[in-house]
């Protein structure tokens, strides 16, 4: 472990970054909060991301987001080019738009 590894403005930092990417991959930010502190993971020895991240083991945390959002990047990726699926998620939209008045549709 280096040094920045250990300072905590480095770990702060570190936190938010994964806290940064859980918002990319569609987490609220009640959700976020969820995440790190009621979930446990088999990835992170049954911890939560908490637990995990105060007993050291950032990398481990950071590993499990990252594939996470690789994972979900990947499925936005193939979704852009599935032509059946944008049109049933635009259809959605209009119906939802329609049964809500005043809202705008995208």
């Amino acid at each position: 472990m280096t040094s920045t590894d250990s300072d905590p403005r480095e770990l702060n930092r570190r936190a938010a970054a994964v806290s940064e990417i859980l918002g990319r991959i569609g987490l609220s930010p009640r959700d976020t909060t969820d995440w790190w502190n009621f979930s446990a993971y088999e990835e992170l020895g049954g911890r939560t991301p908490t637990q995990a991240w105060l007993a050291g083991d950032q990398r481990a945390v950071e590993r499990l987001v990252l594939s996470w959002y690789e994972r979900s990047e990947t499925a936005a990726q193939r979704a852009r080019g599935d032509e059946a699926f944008l049109r049933m998620l635009s259809e959605r939209r209009q119906a939802i738009a329609a049964e809500s008045p005043g809202r705008r549709t995208a």
